[in-house]
């Protein structure tokens, strides 16, 4: 059973941003599942670098529509961006260095409240305010 159930609640209103947070969302499921079967650890090494990746790529997108479409509070989301992309890294090197299924716990229970929380304020803001100037 996945962690995270998509629902329409956490729809931004943006396909783009829909599409990037689903798969962001897929890869904490697939985290989720491969500690709780206990899967090799290059398995789990695997989707840790491909959560990393994707979350940069993904804060990039939404960065990128910041600066092009001059998102009044910018500064404060990308800081939040920063913070995940260190939080994250240190939950990887920790992961990675002990093994321990406790901290791979911890960080899939970090990943779901940080990512719902995030979507459900600072993105339908940030995509309210796109919809409001036009993009659809």
């Amino acid at each position: 059973m996945p962690l995270i159930e998509w629902c329409d609640q956490y729809s931004v209103g943006l396909e783009i941003f829909d599409s990037e947070h689903k798969k962001l969302v897929a890869i904490i499921n697939e985290l989720h599942d491969s500690f709780e079967r206990g899967v090799d650890r290059s398995v789990a090494e695997h989707a840790l670098d491909e959560l990393v990746e994707y979350t940069v790529t993904h804060f990039g997108h939404e960065e990128q529509y910041f600066e092009e479409w001059g998102y009044p509070d910018k500064a404060a989301h990308v800081i939040s961006h920063q913070q995940l992309r260190g939080q994250v890294l240190e939950y990887r090197a920790s992961v990675l260095a002990k093994g321990g299924i406790e901290m791979a716990l911890e960080l899939i229970v970090f990943l779901r409240f940080w990512l719902l929380g995030h979507i459900m304020s600072e993105d339908k803001k940030f995509c309210q305010f796109l919809r409001d100037k036009g993009l659809r």
